[in-house]
């Protein structure tokens, strides 16, 4: 008889990889955007893991927290709550200094490789999109862009992601070619929590 898998608590793997119900609820029940937000995930997240495990390594602490912090918005913001859970049980052990390590993190990446699987097989029954080219918002709204982006960060509202994309020259002009670049980055890894409060640093400075 097989011995259980003691890698994983029991039925580990009988909870969905991604909540899609969940996601879309997240997103104000916009499926089309939490579709986006699906694929952005399985097109930029593929190798985190991967890079988190080389930095530990390599003794970089500081850059395997960030990626590994990263990944775990990313893994809220579409609702993979195991991976999720997993990347924090791995934030914590890199903060800690102590523990299994490796061991955590060969279980981030089969959670990331399961969610994988899933965003995979989904993406084989989609149709191909083409991306839509980008929006640009109307000079008398410029004024407002930040305070819109800040609205949707603190709602936890993945529309900032595609404002952040689309609003790229009025929030520059706005906050400044470097700030922006800054913003952009957070949002784009999902750090919703980070971008918006260097907006708030950079509005009460």
């Amino acid at each position: 008889m097989d011995s259980p898998d003691r890698r994983f608590p029991p039925d580990a793997h009988d909870a969905p990889a991604v909540n899609h119900a969940g996601g879309i609820a997240r997103l104000m029940g916009d499926g089309a955007l939490f579709g986006r937000v699906l694929a952005r995930f399985r097109n930029e997240y593929r190798q985190a893991a991967a890079g988190i495990r080389t930095a530990h390594d390599q003794g970089d602490t500081a850059l395997a927290l960030r990626l590994v912090h990263t990944l775990k918005g990313a893994a809220g913001m579409i609702e993979a709550v195991p991976l999720r859970r997993q990347a924090d049980i791995v934030e914590g052990l890199l903060r800690g200094g102590a523990g299994d390590v490796h061991g955590s993190l060969a279980r981030l990446q089969d959670e990331l490789e399961r969610v994988l699987r899933e965003l995979d097989a989904l993406a084989l029954t989609l149709p191909e999109r083409r991306p839509a080219a980008p929006a640009q918002p109307p000079a008398e709204m410029d004024h407002a862009i930040v305070d819109r982006l800040m609205a949707l960060l603190d709602e936890g509202n993945g529309d900032a992601v595609d404002l952040v994309r689309e609003g790229a020259g009025a929030l520059a002009a706005q906050l400044g070619e470097g700030c922006y670049r800054q913003v952009a980055d957070l949002v784009e890894g999902f750090d919703f929590d980070g971008a918006l409060a260097l907006l708030r640093e950079r509005a009460g400075g």
